[in-house]
């Protein structure tokens, strides 16, 4: 067994064991929401009832986002994933950061390893770009994923831009970008990092020729 194999049967255990008190704590916050009586429910907009709230559904859409992202890349790579399935995974854990993300109206499903690609790289956006930035994804013919991201502000972790511009892990410092470029290697997929400015950026991942 590789490392990565390793790591993914590790990491989809721990992720399965916390997977289950997370939703059922989540559940329970809203039973009890809808069982609040009329005298009860100023109780929903107590700042401590919500601050618990929202940390709840945060951590909720964290573990299902990394399991995810860390989940066996090989076992489902030649397979589609409902984009309306891959959205529920990106969205509800980009909800809690200032990033927006949005894609093609027309996409309907979405190959798992790009799907895996592209939710890696969102990982690495979030120490990245530091401010509010908006990101835009699309596949080309299924053969490539085209990212897009408008940084309005220009500010940028440098040293994790120069990682993703490598071409291998030799040199790579950041952990999740060489995790990214572990991906890209067992796929066969080609990646180039274009940046104007560092306020518009692109990031071309397309099948090996």
């Amino acid at each position: 067994m590789s490392n990565l194999n390793l790591f993914s049967e590790l990491s989809r255990k721990i992720f399965h064991d916390l997977i289950n008190p997370a939703s059922a704590a989540l559940n329970g916050i809203e039973l009890l929401k809808y069982s609040l009586n009329e005298k009860e429910k100023h109780i929903i907009n107590d700042e401590t009832f919500q601050l618990l709230e929202k940390s709840i559904g945060k951590i909720t859409a964290q573990i299902k986002f990394f399991r995810f992202c860390y989940s066996d890349p090989t076992i489902h790579q030649y397979e589609d994933i409902p984009i309306n399935n891959l959205d529920s995974i990106i969205n509800d854990y980009i909800y809690f950061t200032k990033h927006k993300i949005s894609h093609r109206n027309d996409l309907k499903n979405f190959n798992n390893k790009y799907a895996l690609i592209l939710c890696n790289t969102i990982l690495i956006f979030l120490s990245l770009l530091p401010f509010e930035a908006e990101i835009y994804y699309e596949l080309i013919d299924e053969d490539a994923l085209v990212i897009r991201i408008e940084n309005p502000t220009g500010k940028i972790n440098s040293e994790i831009l120069k990682d993703l511009t490598l071409e291998n892990s030799h040199n790579t410092v950041n952990i999740q970008v060489r995790y990214l470029q572990e991906l890209t290697r067992i796929y066969e997929i080609d990646k180039k990092v274009i940046s104007h400015a560092n306020t518009d950026i692109s990031i071309t991942f397309s099948n090996r020729a």
